[in-house]
C-alpha cells in the first residue's frame, strides 16, 4: 500500500501533533506530510520523527494547503493520499479501509464521529439555497476533513479551488468529480473522530460565518445561476441584519454580511479572517 497522509494545519501545535502521532500509531506504513500554513519559523509544530513538514510562508487556507500537500504526495509516487484536518484522529484500520473504498480511481471519506454539524456519514447539497449539510446516507459530496483520493482521481479532477480558501472546497471538488464519473464513497467501516473547527476558531465563529456565507453563494451561483444567488444573498443579509441587533450574535452576523458583500464584489481567496 503506497499511501501518504496529508495533514493541513494553521498555527499547528499540539493539535497537529496528536493527529500525526495517531497516524504513526495506527497506520505506520503511511508517509506523513504536515502542511503548516503561515509557519514562520516553524515554532510550535509538533511532528513525530519521520514526518515531512512543508512550511508555507503565507496562509493559503485549507484549499491551498491541501493542494500543496497532495501535490507533494503524488510527486513522490503515492498511489493514494489521505487528506486530514489537523484535529481529526483516525481509528485503527481507517486508512486501509479508505484506500480499499477509493479503489484505483475514486475517493472516499470515513464515518466521522463528532459534535452535530461536524459528524459525517454523508453529504447533501441543498440546491435551492446552496447549503452543504452532513446527512447520513447522502452521497452528494465527501468531507475534506478526512478524504482519501486515488492518484488517478486527483489527476482527473484536479486540485481544490483556492479561490474558496476555507469551507465548501470539498463540496466543489466532489461536484467536479461526480460530473466526471469519479466514484465517491462513504466507507462506513472506516472510522475517525473530529473535534470540529479547531483551526478556524470554532464552527460558529466569525471565520466560519464569513467563508461559509461567501463560498455558499459562490457555489450557488455556479449551480443555479446569478439570479438564484442574488435572491439568497438578500435573504441571508436580512437575517444577518436582524441578528446583528443581538449582542451575542453581532460579530457572527457582521461576518456573514461581509461574506455577502465580498461575494457580490467578486472578492474571493483569503478574506479578513482568520486574523
Amino acid at each position: 500500500m503506497s499511501v501518504a497522509a496529508v495533514v493541513v494545519a494553521w498555527r499547528a501545535g499540539e493539535r497537529a501533533g496528536a493527529c500525526l502521532a495517531r497516524l504513526a500509531d495506527v497506520a505506520p506504513g503511511a508517509r506523513r506530510i504536515l502542511v503548516d500554513n503561515e509557519a514562520g519559523d516553524g515554532t510550535g509544530v509538533e511532528a513525530p520523527d519521520g514526518t515531512v513538514v512543508l512550511r508555507l510562508t503565507d496562509n493559503r487556507g485549507f484549499a491551498g494547503g491541501a493542494n500543496a500537500g497532495l501535490e507533494l504526495a503524488f510527486e513522490e509516487d503515492a498511489a493514494h493520499a489521505v487528506l486530514l484536518n489537523d484535529d481529526v484522529l483516525v481509528e485503527l484500520g481507517c486508512v486501509e479501509a479508505l484506500v480499499a473504498a477509493a479503489g484505483d480511481a475514486g475517493a472516499a471519506s470515513p464515518r466521522i464521529d463528532g459534535p452535530p454539524g461536524v459528524a459525517f456519514a454523508g453529504g447533501e447539497l441543498e440546491l435551492q439555497r446552496g447549503f452543504g449539510r452532513h446527512v447520513d446516507g447522502a452521497r452528494d459530496y465527501l468531507s475534506g476533513a478526512c478524504l482519501c483520493i486515488a492518484r488517478a482521481a486527483w489527476e482527473r479532477v484536479g486540485p481544490f479551488d483556492e479561490e474558496l480558501f476555507l469551507y465548501y472546497e470539498d463540496v466543489e471538488w466532489s461536484l467536479r468529480a461526480r460530473e466526471l464519473g469519479v466514484p465517491l464513497t462513504v466507507a462506513l467501516d472506516a472510522r475517525a473522530s473530529h473535534s470540529g473547527g479547531a483551526s478556524s476558531g470554532g464552527e460558529q465563529g466569525e471565520t466560519w460565518a464569513y467563508y461559509s456565507t461567501r463560498n455558499r453563494l459562490w457555489l450557488l451561483e455556479r449551480q443555479q445561476g446569478t439570479r438564484a444567488a442574488r435572491r439568497e444573498a438578500v435573504r441571508t443579509s436580512v437575517r444577518a441584519r436582524v441578528r446583528a441587533v443581538q449582542s451575542a450574535r453581532r460579530a457572527v452576523a457582521r461576518a456573514k454580511l461581509a461574506g455577502v458583500r465580498d461575494w457580490s464584489e467578486h472578492r474571493m481567496g483569503r478574506g479578513p479572517w482568520p486574523e
